[in-house]
This record gives structure tokens, sequence and C-alpha cells, in this order.
């Protein structure tokens, strides 16, 4: 436990006497041109990661995009459809109560009627 506690302590002190030296006029040049390496660095390996996410993983995701995507596509058509037929099927009996009510038959009124629900 104690040893831990003396490793803390030297990392601390050598952490502070770098930020004590990087704020020295003297010590500018040097840190400008190790910026400058660093940044450099890390240009080339973004440009690396971009590469491989272009030529290795975004085709992947294109294609299952895609299909997902007809996929959502098809079930949407279905479900309008749907909706489509349903509407159709009310406002005809709609309808047809009304001409029932007109022509005598049934002595109904011309309520709409009631919607069916589906059982689980």
């Amino acid at each position: 436990m104690q040893k831990k506690f003396i490793i803390y302590i030297v990392a601390i002190i050598i952490l502070l006497g770098v930020v004590f030296l990087s704020q020295q006029a003297y010590s500018q040049a040097t840190g400008k041109t190790i910026i400058s390496a660093a940044a450099n660095q890390v240009g080339s390996y973004l440009a690396k990661g971009s590469n491989w996410v272009m030529s290795g993983i975004y085709p992947k995701i294109d294609e299952q995009v895609k299909s997902g995507g007809e996929t959502i596509t098809n079930a949407v058509n279905q479900e309008k459809q749907k909706v489509s037929e349903d509407i159709g099927k009310k406002i005809e009996n709609y309808f047809s109560g009304i001409a029932n009510a007109v022509a005598g038959k049934n002595n109904t009124t011309c309520q709409p009627t009631a919607p069916q629900t589906a059982n689980p």
C-alpha cells in the first residue's frame, strides 16, 4: 500500500515538473515541435482509420441498410393496403346502412358499424 502511495507521489511530481517546464520560454520551441509531430501522426492515423471504414465497414453496413430499407418499405406498403381495405369496407358498410334505412330494410339507423377488434 505504501509502495503505491510513493509511486503516485513520484508521478505527480514528474507531472508537475513537466507542466512547469512547458511554461518556460526556452521550452516553447520544443513544445511546438512535439505538438506538430503529434498532430501529423494523429492525422495519418485518422486517415488510415477513415480509409479502413470506407473500404471495410461502409460496404457491409450499406448492404444491410438497403435490405432493411426494402423490408421496411414492404411492411409499410402492406399496412397501407390493409388500412385502405379496412376503410373501404367501413365506408361500404356505412352507405349500405344508409341505403337499407332509406329503403326500409332491417329497420336500422344510419350509424356506422362498430370497429372489429382483432383477437390475439
